[in-house]
C-alpha cells in the first residue's frame, strides 16, 4: 500500500523549475528525490511520468521511489504514458510499474494494457484480479502468440485446470 503524502510538508524548492532540472535528469541524489516529492505534492504526475519515458535507463532506486509514492492514476493521458513506458521498460522497470498498477487495483487499466499488446505484462497484473478470468478467457481464445499463452497457463494452473488443457492443446508440443 502506498504511504499516505505529506502535503504540508516544507519542500526545498520553492518553483517548478528549481525541481524540474533535477527531474530532467534523475540523478540519484537528495535533490532529486525532494524533486520527487515536490512534483507529486504539486500533482505533476504527467511532467514525472513523460520524464521517466525519456530517461528508461535512470538509476532504478529514483524510478521505485517515484512510482512507490505516485498516487493511482485515472487520467487517459496518464495511463496512456505509463503503457508506453511499460512498451519500452526493462524487466526490472516493468516489475516497479506493475507493482504499481496492481497497488492502484485499477482492473480497466489491466484490460487496457492487455489490449494495448502487452499481454504477458498484463496477465501477471491479472493474478491480481481473479474475477476478471472470464474477460481473460475471452481474449486468450483466438490468442496466436505462444508466449502469452505460457504465461497464461501459469496464471490458470491457479484458477481452472480444464482450460489450461485447452491452452496446452492449443500449443501442442512448442
Amino acid at each position: 500500500m502506498f504511504k499516505e503524502f505529506e502535503e504540508d510538508r516544507i519542500f526545498r524548492f520553492k518553483e517548478f523549475d528549481e525541481a524540474r532540472e533535477f527531474i530532467e535528469n534523475f540523478n540519484d541524489t537528495k535533490d532529486t528525490y525532494e524533486a520527487v516529492d515536490y512534483m507529486i505534492s504539486h500533482k505533476e504526475y504527467y511532467f514525472l511520468l513523460k520524464n521517466v519515458y525519456k530517461q528508461l535507463n535512470a538509476k532504478k532506486s529514483i524510478l521505485a521511489y517515484l512510482f512507490f509514492n505516485l498516487p493511482c492514476l485515472k487520467r487517459d493521458e496518464d495511463l496512456a504514458l505509463i503503457i508506453e513506458i511499460l512498451k519500452k521498460a526493462d524487466d526490472v522497470l516493468k516489475k516497479i510499474v506493475i507493482d504499481y498498477i496492481k497497488s492502484c487495483n485499477n482492473e480497466e487499466f489491466a484490460k487496457k494494457i492487455f489490449e494495448s499488446g502487452l499481454k504477458t505484462e498484463a496477465i501477471e497484473i491479472f493474478k491480481k484480479f481473479p474475477d476478471l478470468e472470464e474477460y481473460l478467457k475471452e481474449k486468450l481464445t483466438n490468442e496466436e502468440n505462444i508466449d502469452v499463452i505460457k504465461k497464461a497457463i501459469e496464471f490458470f494452473e491457479i484458477y481452472d485446470e480444464k482450460f489450461i488443457k485447452k491452452l496446452k492443446d492449443k500449443i501442442g508440443d512448442k
